[in-house]
């Protein structure tokens, strides 16, 4: 069918997209409502396709190049960041997608897509070996994952995916945490940091860093700090005990 190769091309698309190849409007119209008839394209959300692929019947995007190109600001991030690169030990079905562009969150095939309010591009890559995916790096990953403790990830899941990361540098921490300027946000991250200081090999000048932005301000590291929690005078953070118990035990 005329443009159905092109189109297949693209993964991902929009009505825009088609367009450049169809140049009519109408005519463009006319080919996707074909093209999804005959179930070699299907419509994943409005003003977004997929084409088919014949031999599975799924789409040819996965769900991290669907959830790059709900709109031209949006990026994989928190823990569908983790499952991206690889750090991971769950399989989940919601992928949430930073964007500074509001959407509806929704769901295709099974995958539940969750919008959640972009605070600036800043650590967002596109990965040469993906084809249109875009996704915040380690180091954004792992802040914003830490600023949303409780509210999109939970500190277990949290640790259990820093378990599984081998290399962080430095200065990107030390640069996205300006950007949030939270007093909070660096209290958290030293300690969870500095529960992987040996393994990362991260340096002593660095956590100076960090140790700089604590003042006398005592914050919970997530909800169940605050009754099942241990004071950390040094990050002046109220931590659960149970991470504490399992440090002394993997040292």
């Amino acid at each position: 069918m005329t443009g159905y190769k092109e189109l297949s091309e693209k993964t991902v698309f929009t009505f825009e997209d088609a367009k450049e190849i169809y140049k009519n409007e109408s005519t463009t119209y006319s080919a996707l409502r074909r093209l999804v008839m005959k179930g070699l394209l299907k419509k994943i959300r409005n003003n977004l396709y997929s084409c088919v692929n014949a031999s599975t019947g799924d789409v040819y995007a996965d769900k991290f190049q669907i959830a790059s190109n709900i709109n031209k600001s949006s990026y994989i991030s928190h823990y569908s960041a983790f499952d991206f690169y690889g750090y991971s030990n769950q399989v989940y079905n919601t992928v949430y997608v930073s964007s500074s562009i509001h959407f509806n969150s929704f769901e295709f095939e099974g995958i539940y897509y969750q919008y959640v309010k972009s605070i600036g591009d800043f650590g967002v890559i596109e990965p040469s070996y993906t084809k249109g995916v875009r996704v915040t790096d380690i180091e954004r990953t792992i802040i914003d994952a830490i600023y949303h403790i409780d509210k999109i990830s939970s500190l277990d899941e949290i640790l259990n995916n820093m378990d599984l990361v081998n290399q962080i540098k430095e200065q990107k921490i030390l640069t996205y945490l300006e950007h949030y300027n939270n007093q909070g946000l660096y209290q958290k991250v030293a300690f969870i940091l500095s529960l992987h200081r040996s393994r990362l090999n991260l340096s002593d000048d660095f956590f100076k860093i960090l140790e700089k932005h604590i003042k006398k301000s005592v914050r919970y590291l997530n909800s169940e700090s605050e009754y099942k929690g241990k004071y950390l005078s040094k990050f002046q953070l109220v931590v659960p005990r149970w991470v504490l118990i399992e440090k002394k035990e993997d040292e």
